[in-house]
């Protein structure tokens, strides 16, 4: 018994160590099995991709987080997959070949080179996805949605900063792409978004929208408040019966090889522009009647022109806001009673009748010489020195500018005349009716030319589905956006496209969200690609250091060529420094105060102490705290259409004999900014042998020159 008692003691203890041991092996191989799962999880980089558009309800908060983005493919781009050494220049982005491809879309052009090598992986239909393994370095984050996928665009809010792989392992992001519009979609008109985005009202007060007004006739969605002088050149139209009692001014000395403003112009007897020959009279006046504003021309050659006196009515004022006012009228009864608008005049806001060069004065010609048939010009038929109607569709405003000004252009002929005219979506807030039906029309940029036609957004009110969102773009397509205008490719169509349009061979105006690579091969005519440098046959956009632009409408083309566009760290696009919107106190929109040079505008991203920085670069420290980032690096490079900034650097003091003494004696600055954001170089090609009135200006004869003499330039 007892033998019996130890025997079932041993087993019962050898059946617990069995047990213990068996539960050790298992507990070991567990652990074991955990470990291997951290290991992987902590590799692995996972999240989901959304498409979000920021709905809001009305008078609410954001709606909707989003629905899943299924079929995409999250790349992880290594930094050093983006050529950042390559210098952009006029030449690179506007001959052949002129698209750059290369590496004038950070991103796509490199998943497009060498994306089937990159860490990747594909969403599911949740939108969740698995990049099981990251490797060492840094990387973008860049989704692309699948083949089949019409509605959502590349990019993703995480897009535009790069990652340490520390960053990415064991994570998980999510990431919000934008949606989009269908072909089908229609444009619905501003007032129908400001319905439910009331926080977006104060886009009434930008530029954008004040571009062309009705004078003295605002639209219901503009808003001056914020711009007290646009009005002001309205005072040089007196309320008279009669024109003879208007402001009077003389055009004279047609120069042939001039562009828009072929005429001198000056106040009536204003000996201080000498004008030899005198060609007509130019009367500003408001009719007492009726209250409409007036450009009547006069020949002061031929007396026994039966079109003189001309009445042109004044349709628009375009401008205003920034720089200088354009008068655009319409052709009068007896010139032809076409519908087509043109300019005539330009009010420089900055001007001063002091200074002799003509582009620097408070008015200036701007395109009469389409008014005007001088001697034997086949162009008109006429032998005699008459005023004459524009040719159909050359210059008119309608296919010139519309395409970039109108929101939902759409281009049609006017069975009666032969010409092309546009339409523009109906708004019962637009500025005026500028088509072939009686509603108004939204003549400006609205909503929807920045995010797209409407209807559909609309139709899924409360849902963030069917319109562009740019801030969910890659930081390349968000500037497309506004690159489409801010640039000066020529669309299709000639003279019936105009310029700096975005207009394809179908006749369709780019929208929205398209990628740099679309914009140029599908809505740029090559034939004429678009700036390049001086010299004969070429355009002159392009200053000759073949970096810098000379005329407006070319920020996005400068700012391709910055290291804000093409980096390792940071990709930013235009809406990182300025509020589309308008939903800010500081000029140009801009986000935050560009006159501080502590203000966050540059030192959110450069951390720089401005007067050391000034100290090691110049061996100087300027003006001190009161020196500006943009004093050195954003010269005033550009001019708008021929008027050329204000005041730089005086090598003798004012007042001066002539024109020509005065253009060798003053450096001037440009009205536009550069966008490029180096500091050129006082040994650039663009200055040397030129006179200072004509250099281009640049911080060591503009801005810093302001304040000191500047012998050292090559002048010739």
């Amino acid at each position: 018994m007892q033998q019996k008692r130890v025997t079932r003691r041993f087993w019962l203890a050898v059946s617990l160590l069995t047990v213990i041991l068996l539960a050790e092996v298992i507990l070991r191989a567990a652990a074991a099995t955990g470990a291997v799962q951290t290991a992987s999880q902590t590799s692995q980089f996972t999240g989901r991709v959304l498409s979000a558009s920021g709905a809001l309800v009305v008078g609410g908060a954001a709606a909707n987080p989003g629905h899943p983005v299924a079929g995409a493919t999250i790349h992880l781009v290594p930094v050093t997959a983006i050529d950042v050494t390559t210098r952009m220049t006029a030449s690179a982005i506007y001959a052949p070949p002129y698209p750059a491809e290369a590496y004038d879309e950070p991103l796509e052009d490199a998943i497009r080179l060498r994306g089937a090598g990159f860490p990747q992986a594909t969403t599911d239909a949740g939108g969740n996805f698995v990049i099981s393994n990251v490797p060492d370095g840094r990387f973008f984050v860049h989704v692309t949605p699948g083949a089949k996928d019409a509605e959502h665009l590349p990019g993703g809010d995480q897009s535009r900063r790069s990652y340490s792989a520390a960053q990415l392992r064991g994570q998980s992001m999510t990431i919000k792409v934008s949606s989009s519009p269908s072909a089908d979609a229609r444009y619905t008109g501003s007032s129908t978004c400001l319905s439910c985005h009331k926080d977006k009202e104060h886009w009434k007060q930008t530029a954008h929208k004040l571009g062309w007004t009705v004078p003295d006739a605002p639209g219901r969605t503009q808003d001056f408040s914020r711009h007290p002088d646009y009005f002001a050149a309205l005072e040089f139209f007196p309320k008279v019966e009669n024109y003879a009692r208007g402001t009077r001014l003389e055009l004279g000395d047609y120069d042939q090889g001039r562009g828009d403003d072929k005429f001198k112009l000056r106040a009536f007897g204003d000996g201080r522009l000498p004008i030899e020959v005198v060609y007509a009279d130019v009367y500003l006046w408001r009719h007492a009647s009726n209250g409409k504003y007036f450009i009547t021309m006069v020949n002061r050659l031929n007396a026994q022109d039966p079109n003189s006196p001309a009445h042109l009515e004044v349709r628009l004022l375009y401008g205003g806001a920034v720089h200088d006012q354009r008068y655009i009228v319409s052709v009068p009864p007896g010139l032809g009673d076409r519908q087509g608008w043109y300019t005539v005049l330009r009010y420089n806001m900055t001007g001063r009748d002091n200074r002799l060069h003509r582009e620097r004065r408070v008015w200036q010609d701007y395109k009469f010489y389409m008014w005007w048939s001088a001697g034997a010009d086949a162009r008109y038929g006429t032998p005699d020195d008459v005023l004459a109607a524009p040719p159909v569709n050359n210059n008119a405003v309608q296919t010139m500018c519309a395409g970039c000004h109108l929101t939902g252009w759409e281009r049609y002929q006017d069975k009666a005349t032969g010409q092309f005219l546009v339409r523009a979506v109906n708004d019962p807030g637009g500025e005026m009716n500028i088509d072939d039906d009686p509603e108004p029309d939204e003549i400006n940029i609205g909503c929807e030319s920045c995010h797209g036609p409407g209807s559909e957004h609309v139709a899924n009110a409360g849902r963030s589905r069917f319109i562009v969102n740019p801030k969910y773009l890659s930081a390349e397509r968000s500037s497309v956006v506004c690159g489409r205008c801010h640039d000066r490719r020529q669309g299709y169509g000639g003279p019936l496209a105009g310029y700096t349009q975005a207009i394809s061979a179908a006749g369709d105006l780019a929208r929205p969200g398209i990628s740099r690579h679309e914009l140029i091969t599908e809505y740029t005519d090559p034939i004429k690609k678009g700036p390049t440098m001086r010299g004969p046959g070429r355009e002159d956009n392009i200053w000759p250091d073949d970096v810098h632009s000379n005329k407006p409408h070319q920020q996005y083309a400068d700012f391709l060529k910055s290291k804000m566009y093409r980096n390792d760290r940071l990709l930013v696009a235009c809406s990182d420094c300025h509020n589309m919107h308008g939903d800010t106190p500081y000029p140009r929109w801009l986000i935050h105060d560009p006159a501080n040079s502590a203000s966050p505008l540059c030192q959110r991203c450069h951390t720089v102490d401005v007067l050391s920085h000034m100290e090691s670069k110049l061996n100087a420290k300027m003006k001190g705290q009161l020196t500006r980032c943009i004093d050195c690096h954003m010269p005033g490079t550009a001019n708008t259409g021929g008027i050329a900034g204000d005041f730089g650097r005086m090598i003798r003091t004012p007042p001066y004999a002539n024109a020509q003494e005065e253009e060798n004696s003053t450096y001037w600055q440009g009205p536009l900014k550069s966008h490029v954001f180096d500091v050129p170089l006082k040994t650039n090609v663009a200055v040397d042998g030129v006179p200072p009135g004509q250099a281009m200006p640049i911080p060591y004869t503009a801005a810093c020159g302001t304040c000191h003499v500047v012998n050292e330039l090559p002048f010739k």
